[in-house]
């Protein structure tokens, strides 16, 4: 394999463990609490199958929104991606971080607070391919915790087996996922995790939706990009496996992974194809996860 590919395949590595480490410690974190009554789980009927139709139907929901808004008001993308940075990192840092800072004869602000809003200020006041990953890895950690730690395992699956469907149709049939993805990726957002094939292009800013994007675009060769969605499914899955045991939870972590690099691998020969990358990683974690179960 060439080097610069070798090294696309590194970063990727790179980014889905650290979406796994940090994603499941905040899981097991949060499934402390809640064992301990300190919480509520976010999903109260968490543990029947009606969740997983309920959180599809949301899915479905949300990117009916994200389309309309890349169609008619693609400005506010960035709030959205702000908001989603924000709210979902904050689970991460208050989580791992249980500390808060006093405001005499005030109140006590949470660490996670400002931590989140330094975080999604950073970004999105100069948004780089590195500071788009590193947000991703932090929102992507805190939800699909919060997520799968308020799941069984069935309904999980269920959910997967919904969304590997979907994908596969919104990438090959429909191709509204591909519209979308295309308008998200004019400039480095938090939906994506980058990889551009061009090392140096990490820490371009990438500021404006327009002649200066294409140049940094020109400059950066051609950027590998890979779905939120595709690394926050496979830490569902794998947080809501901590009910099982955590040998479980990192079989099905590695067999993502592996999953993952088989695809880039073929990916990366043709650059340019569009392929839904969650059916083969969610099959990979089943496969991980099935494994798992000779040896506990």
């Amino acid at each position: 394999m060439e080097p610069e590919k070798v090294k696309i395949v590194t970063a990727l590595i790179l980014v889905f463990l650290c979406v796994q480490a940090i994603g499941l410690t905040t899981g097991y974190r949060y499934l402390e609490l809640v064992s301990a009554g300190e919480v509520e789980p976010a999903i109260p009927e968490g543990k029947e199958s009606i969740a997983s139709v309920l959180l599809f139907a949301y899915i479905l929901f949300a990117t009916g929104i994200i389309l309309l808004i890349v169609k008619f008001k693609k400005k506010l993308l960035t709030a959205v991606e702000g908001l989603a940075i924000f709210f979902t990192s904050s689970i991460v840092f208050e989580l791992l971080i249980p500390v808060g800072i006093n405001i005499p004869g005030a109140f006590t602000i949470p660490i996670g607070i400002p931590l989140a809003l330094t975080l999604t200020v950073i970004h999105l006041s100069r948004p780089t391919y590195l500071t788009q990953n590193v947000a991703l890895i932090f929102a992507v950690s805190g939800a699909g915790a919060i997520l799968g730690a308020s799941l069984g395992v069935m309904p999980v699956l269920i959910f997967i087996l919904f969304l590997g469907i979907y994908d596969f149709i919104s990438v090959f049939y429909t191709k509204h996922m591909l519209y979308m993805a295309k308008a998200i990726t004019e400039r480095p957002r938090a939906f994506t995790a980058a990889f551009p094939t061009n090392i140096k292009s990490y820490t371009k800013t990438s500021s404006k939706e327009n002649g200066e994007e294409g140049k940094t675009k020109r400059e950066s060769g051609h950027t590998f990009q890979l779905g939120g969605g595709d690394l926050a499914i496979p830490l569902m899955f794998t947080v809501s496996l901590l009910n099982i045991s955590i040998i479980s939870a990192l079989a099905a972590s590695l067999g993502a992974l592996t999953a993952l690099i088989l695809l880039f691998t073929y990916i990366l020969k043709r650059p340019g194809i569009a392929l839904p990358a969650l059916p083969p990683v969610t099959a990979g974690a089943v496969t991980g996860f099935l494994l798992s179960l000779l040896i506990i």
